[in-house]
């Protein structure tokens, strides 16, 4: 499901079919089958019994999970007679459905709201939409769309107190990027934009500062007639940009060493020390091995890049889907190699890997992580957690981004 394909593309060859740790690091697997035998009702999903009181409307998502929920779009595999589906589940920390809500299209990024049970759902590149999520019950709010001028570019992030909320987008006429600001407090009426200061963004996050929102800027122009095609590869433009959200100001700005000019950074994840990790994808590829993550706090001159060995590096063919971090270790996933790796934070020492074939979506679950994978799998990631046996939902495929919420 990742954004270069799903299991069609191979990936779940280049895997071990018993999972089995590729350099140390082993995964254990918590989700059960019993979720994938869920039918349609009323535009959701619902696996067969489970949280029948969502039915009637009564029942609390926060209520019923009794810790974190864990947001992830999805697809479901097309049956005679029916087109795929496309949604937005919240699971449990055990795997357990709480709903599942259809959404207008793919969606992409998810982004619950600073101190309201709501969450934002945002199209895939490039979108043309967003919708609004409850996170008590599933039901889906209003869908914004965007301007005739601009598409999203399937992220975005909320201010602090939640009233505002950025969203990433292509500001097409002049091949810029730009942030689409929206007031969560009136319907999210459009108030205007600013620019990233970059060419093509896709993940934007608010620092912990409350004030400063980092964009990743992919350095490629699209344009809305050739859809998802690259149109100035020869003359890509990536950066890591820091905003003042307030004002529009350009706080910092920060490139890959000239060497590495073909990656573009695309995600990005909050660390402790007030910076940033990275994951970049190789648009332009140049026949070597380059590093693919790394991380940079604002005003500190160059980015780090993390190293990974070379076998890992190979297989994960130049492209990471998704990044999160813990607060001690980043994670990095490559849906095209079916890998994870793993970095110690304050350093970007390497710590290992571990095989998921398709598995993009990752989110942190106070041991490690939590991975989802085209295959529809689920299963939490960790330096030290036992391998378990592998669960596979093919009629559900879990798309790039998983979102940790805590009520």
């Amino acid at each position: 499901m990742a954004s270069k394909g799903s299991a069609s593309n191979g990936s779940a060859s280049n895997g071990s079919v018993d999972r089995r740790n590729v350099l140390g690091l082993a995964a254990g697997r918590v989700f059960g089958s019993s979720f994938f035998g869920g039918r349609f009702f009323g535009g959701r999903i619902f696996g067969g019994g489970s949280l029948l009181a969502v039915l009637t409307g009564r029942a609390s998502a926060a209520g019923a999970a009794a810790g974190p929920i864990y947001l992830n779009a999805y697809a479901t595999a097309a049956e005679k007679g029916r087109e795929p589906g496309f949604g937005v589940a919240a699971l449990d920390g055990s795997g357990t459905p709480l709903f599942t809500t259809a959404t207008p299209g793919r969606a992409h990024a998810i982004v619950p709201r600073p101190g309201k049970p709501e969450a934002v759902v945002f199209a895939r590149r490039p979108g043309r939409w967003f919708q609004t999520l409850s996170l008590e019950d599933g039901a889906a709010g209003p869908v914004v769309r965007a301007p005739d001028d601009r598409r999203f570019t399937g992220h975005g992030d909320y201010s602090a107190d939640g009233r505002l909320l950025y969203v990433a987008e292509d500001d097409v006429p002049r091949e810029e990027g730009a942030i689409g600001i929206y007031d969560a407090t009136d319907g999210y009426r459009r108030l205007g934009a600013m620019p990233t200061h970059g060419l093509g963004p896709h993940e934007l996050v608010l620092m912990r500062d409350g004030t400063t929102l980092a964009v990743a800027n992919g350095g490629v122009i699209t344009h809305p007639d050739t859809g998802r095609a690259k149109l100035n590869l020869d003359s890509m433009d990536s950066s890591l940009t820091y905003v003042e959200a307030a004002t529009g100001k350009l706080l910092d700005k920060v490139r890959l060493p000239e060497e590495h000019a073909n990656l573009g950074i695309r995600h990005i994840a909050l660390l402790d020390d007030g910076g940033v990790a990275f994951g970049v994808q190789d648009e332009r590829p140049i026949g070597m091995l380059q590093p693919l993550t790394g991380a940079h706090r604002p005003g500190s001159g160059a980015v780090r890049l993390f190293e990974a060995p070379e076998e890992v590096l190979s297989r994960m063919q130049g492209y990471i889907g998704s990044v999160a971090s813990d607060g001690t270790t980043v994670a990095a996933s490559s849906p095209m190699g079916g890998v994870i790796g793993l970095w110690d934070a304050a350093g970007g020492a390497w710590l290992g890997s571990t095989a998921l074939p398709d598995g993009c979506g990752l989110a942190p679950n106070g041991e490690g992580y939590l991975a989802t994978s085209g295959l529809g799998v689920i299963e939490p990631v960790s330096a030290s957690a036992a391998a378990g046996r592998e669960r596979r939902a093919p009629e559900y495929r879990w798309d790039n981004h998983l979102t940790r919420w805590v009520a």
